[in-house]
């Protein structure tokens, strides 16, 4: 019988310097997610007709609805590459795709800055979002299986803090180059390249995509030996020792086939409704509207667009540290406290918001938006923001692992075009206050999802995450009359 190697043997063999360098590397996707998926809001006020004179610059939009696709247009391709990450990482490997999926990054930024019209500026928009997909969805699975079970929390939440540091220099940049709108774009390929060439050096191979390779070469060893007299096996078949292969493979391995079958036997039921449940609560709760529009919200509630871009960079870095904060806390506060904690004071801060566009634009009310989306967005870090990331690369089988986050930020990434697109048009109709009293009811939802569905993972390893689901499942259906 051949040896299985331990899903968390890897952690071990790292020193603090190398798994922080380690950590810092592979963070870079996500700070490149962070970074090209939000600097859309600010570059949106400076070809926005209504709030800067674009009309000598090519590219210069009138329509609410046309605001919507382009900003939108990175989350089409973000689903795409959420969808066909977990199938590449099952082949090539979550490190190989993680490193190439740079190209996206590199090849969408550079579109985008040269785009000649809004149509042009759309579909590189789309190729940034395929790197934004792959990377939600390959990165926290590829951490989580090389770090200690009772600190995987807190490199979750950092890695969730490079993200946050994305949005940050997104806005200090749109902030910096004012009606430059084009370099802010174009430098989305900078941290793609530093991760491409230091990545390739320093980011080992997943284990669970490695191991079950190793088993299966030793496996086709013994079986060469065991016919190594039938040699008219293989002259007769030649394709037999790649079809071996092949199959070895697909019984031990992660691949679609397995999330399909887990289904069907409803093994992979719990823990995909309480991976899509959390990620699309988190982005009902309003939280990318924020994000993407943040700094058109403050205009609206009377701010100038430089004060508005400004504040929103101001935030960014408050979120930033919240995360950090967290770092520290989740593992030894528990998943399940720290997201009642931060949804409590989203909840406060929703009220504040819808309240400040019930006033007439003023001082007044840009202040109380601006404190409320600075409360929001503190609270968001600490809770629905790192922890659906966090929560569903912990409570998937080994065997279903990278399709099942891979189908979960698919989910996520159609909540998220769904939210961002209808934002304005909705605003439109139920006025500003009243979609944030929306969001405030899906972050109520949020509570009772936690409380009845989420089991607590802190500290687990993974295939004790996994069973709890179950166990969790058990006590809720013991509850129910």
């Amino acid at each position: 019988m051949v040896k299985m190697v331990d899903e968390e043997a890897p952690a071990a063999s790292y020193t603090s310097c190398q798994m922080g360098a380690l950590i810092f590397v592979t963070g870079l996707s996500l700070f490149n997610f962070s970074y090209t998926a939000s600097n859309i809001g600010g570059v949106l006020l400076y070809i926005d007709r209504a709030h800067t004179d674009c009309s000598k610059d090519a590219i210069c939009l009138d329509s609410s609805l046309m605001k919507g696709i382009l900003v939108s247009s990175c989350l089409v391709g973000a689903f795409s590459g959420a969808l066909f990450a977990g199938t590449l990482a099952v082949r090539y490997g979550p490190r190989t795709i993680l490193l190439a999926n740079n190209f996206f990054f590199i090849v969408g930024s550079i579109s985008s800055a040269l785009a000649p019209g809004i149509l042009c500026l759309i579909l590189a928009r789309c190729v940034v979002g395929i790197g934004v997909g792959i990377a939600s969805a390959l990165v926290h699975v590829y951490i989580g299986e090389v770090v200690p079970a009772d600190r995987r929390g807190e490199h979750g939440a950092t890695l969730v803090m490079m993200g946050t540091g994305g949005i940050l220099v997104a806005n200090l940049t749109c902030w910096l180059l004012s009606h430059h709108w084009r370099w802010v774009l174009a430098l989305g390929c900078v941290p793609a390249m530093i991760q491409l060439v230091w990545g390739s050096m320093i980011m080992p191979e997943s284990s669970s995509w490695s191991a079950p390779r190793a088993n299966c070469g030793r496996l086709r060893a013994l079986e060469m030996v065991c016919h190594q007299n039938s040699d008219e096996r293989d002259l007769e078949n030649p394709e037999d020792s790649e079809k071996s292969d092949d199959t070895c493979l697909l019984e031990s391995g992660a691949g679609w086939s397995n999330l399909w079958q887990s289904i069907l036997t409803g093994q992979a039921i719990p823990p995909l409704i309480i991976g899509c449940g959390l990620h699309v609560l988190a982005q009902a709760s309003g939280i990318n509207v924020i994000i993407y529009y943040g700094p058109k919200m403050f205009t609206l509630a009377g701010l100038p667009n430089s004060t508005a871009v400004f504040v929103s960079a101001g935030i960014s870095f408050a979120q930033m540290c919240s995360t950090l904060l967290l770092s520290r806390m989740v593992d030894r506060v528990g998943r399940k406290p720290m997201s009642y904690i931060g949804l409590s004071f989203m909840l406060l801060s929703l009220c504040g918001i819808a309240c400040s566009y019930w006033l007439p634009p003023s001082h007044l009310a840009g202040w109380l938006a601006l404190v409320s989306c600075f409360c929001f967005r503190v609270a968001f870090s600490v809770s629905l923001g790192p922890l659906p990331y966090i929560i569903t690369a912990e409570i998937f089988p080994e065997s279903i692992r990278t399709p099942g986050v891979s189908f979960c930020l698919a989910v996520k990434w159609v909540a998220n075009f769904a939210i961002a697109l209808s934002w304005l048009p909705l605003s439109e109709v139920f006025t500003l206050a009243g979609t944030f009293v929306l969001y405030f009811a899906m972050c109520v939802l949020s509570i009772f999802f936690l409380a009845f569905y989420v089991p607590e993972t802190s500290g687990k390893t993974l295939g004790q995450a996994s069973q709890a689901v179950w166990k969790k499942l058990q006590d809720t259906s013991d509850m129910s009359p």
